[in-house]
């Protein structure tokens, strides 16, 4: 089954298509590429008329249509899968040619329809708050209000932990169902500002306190609150947040101002299935904290990898999560990418770019995408989903078709984020000039999305780059994260945007 192309894929068909809907795709290919009516030179897509010809033969007699549809579900092509995975590429006719070809395949993974209101699981999570003396002020008054605004959310089943570091870590609140509403917020209010910043110290106490309630059917998620620069410990935050991933603990890490090391959260976020977030202002720190219990609240799949096993002439050159936000996403193993979590009501989306070599004329498959996720409010592990990566490659030269509007809009926001990192590429190498030049090119491509707010940001850092050779670190980061925030829409259960 595995190396067989999908007989609904080649007539254009879903698999609960109708006999006449069969009957209709047949007629339409059958017409387009039978022999008879090919000039010459194009004898290529007679390959094409047998692989139609084939597809009706099996779709259209009941009983083999029937066998196939069982061994369609038992490799994991099947329609009841939990999960729902749909593939979109830039061109599906491409040109038989010797030289390499770039095609780009968007896909979408969601909870399948029928499946998308399971019962909530129940939390399990801890707040780490930064109280060093940088903290002191508005900083920690809102995010002592944002805890509160947290307390009051959740309910009896969930359980919680409130840790405060500076450089030594102390227990605030213990882990444990949130009954007494009032005394847990009379302890965050307690909370005092002093001390240097020791990130490591909050989140060892902060995984500790949540081992205790840890469970395979809650959701295990520790949020780090931090202002400031972490010294000497920043190799063993990556050991603790490699830790907590394998042990399905996300940290979501939430940086509040200029001044702290934005690629250390980063990577602890990445590295634990967790999310990163530059808070600029201590008035955003509410809102953004009530999102991300949002999306905890809504989990409906974990562990999440992509296996891509390619056809002889492909191979993978970059990969891109597009939802909540743009991040490459690293091959694991050769041929497995890490997706992390899938909200029940919202759809991850992402950007696989391939490289073709020269393929013979017909359907291609190029290669078989499989997603492995749990569930675990059904306490369902390693759920799978096969969708087949198939083109149609002509002899013809001018044979392309035209490439969707989301792709290109996909594209376009891929590669203002890569202009992005190839400037603060060439300002680690020095080259001063060549970086204020990628900032001017991108404030460009800004504002031709309509993006005015940004592309000021990326001019004004461009210009005292240029003067004075240095970014500001407010200015960076704002342009960090917000080039990587220009990803798609949400998508939702009606498909690709």
């Amino acid at each position: 089954m595995t190396d067989e192309l999908d007989f609904y894929e080649i007539l254009g068909v879903p698999q609960n298509a109708s006999v006449d809907d069969i009957k209709h795709a047949y007629r339409t290919l059958a017409r387009q590429y039978h022999p008879d009516v090919q000039p010459d030179g194009t004898a290529g897509t007679t390959v094409l008329f047998r692989q139609v010809q084939e597809a009706y033969e099996v779709l259209s007699d009941p009983q083999r249509r029937a066998a196939y549809n069982r061994r369609l579900g038992e490799a994991g092509f099947g329609i009841d899968s939990l999960f729902a995975l749909n593939l979109q590429i830039s061109r599906e006719t491409l040109p038989v040619m010797p030289e390499e070809q770039v095609l780009y395949a968007l896909f979408d993974i969601s909870a399948a329809k029928s499946m998308s209101k399971t019962q909530r699981l129940p939390l399990n999570l801890c707040l780490v708050i930064d109280r060093s003396t940088s903290m002191q002020g508005p900083r920690l008054d809102q995010v002592k209000a944002a805890a509160h605004q947290l307390i009051d959310s959740l309910s009896e089943s969930d359980s919680l932990a409130v840790v405060a570091f500076s450089d030594r870590a102390e227990v605030v609140w213990p882990s444990q169902s949130v009954g007494d509403a009032i005394r847990a917020k009379a302890r965050v209010s307690a909370i005092q500002a002093s001390g240097g910043t020791e990130i490591l110290q909050g989140l060892k106490l902060g995984v500790d306190e949540m081992e205790k309630r840890r469970r395979s059917q809650t959701v295990n998620h520790l949020i780090l609150l931090t202002d400031g620069q972490t010294y000497g410990d920043e190799d063993k935050c990556l050991e603790l947040a490699d830790d907590a991933g394998k042990r399905n603990v996300g940290i979501s890490a939430m940086g509040i101002g200029e001044d702290w090391n934005d690629r250390l959260l980063d990577a602890i976020a990445q590295r634990s299935g967790g999310a990163s977030h530059y808070i600029a202002s201590a008035g955003d720190v509410q809102a953004i904290l009530k999102e991300r219990l949002k999306g905890l609240t809504a989990l409906y799949g974990e562990d999440l990898v992509l296996n891509l096993r390619f056809s002889e002439g492909i191979r993978l050159r970059n990969a891109f999560r597009l939802t909540p936000y743009i991040q490459r996403i690293e091959m694991k193993n050769g041929e497995s990418l890490g997706i992390g979590t899938l909200q029940a009501d919202t759809a991850i989306t992402g950007l696989l770019e391939l490289i073709v070599a020269e393929q013979q004329p017909g359907k291609r498959r190029m290669a078989q995408i499989e997603l492995v996720g749990n569930v675990p409010a059904l306490e369902r592990k390693s759920e799978r989903a096969r969708r087949n990566l198939t083109a149609t490659f002509s002899p013809e030269m001018g044979a392309q078709s035209p490439v969707p509007p989301s792709l290109l809009n996909a594209l376009a926001k891929i590669t203002i984020f890569q202009m992005q990192e190839s400037a603060w590429q060439s300002l680690e190498k020095g080259d001063v000039a060549d970086a204020t030049q990628r900032l001017e090119t991108m404030a460009t491509r800004l504002l031709d999305l309509g993006e005015h707010q940004l592309a000021r940001a990326a001019l004004l850092e461009a210009g005292r780059l240029a003067r004075s050779g240095h970014l500001s670190p407010g200015g960076q980061k704002t342009i960090k994260y917000g080039t990587r925030s220009l990803s798609l829409a949400p998508v939702h259960k009606d498909g690709l945007p």
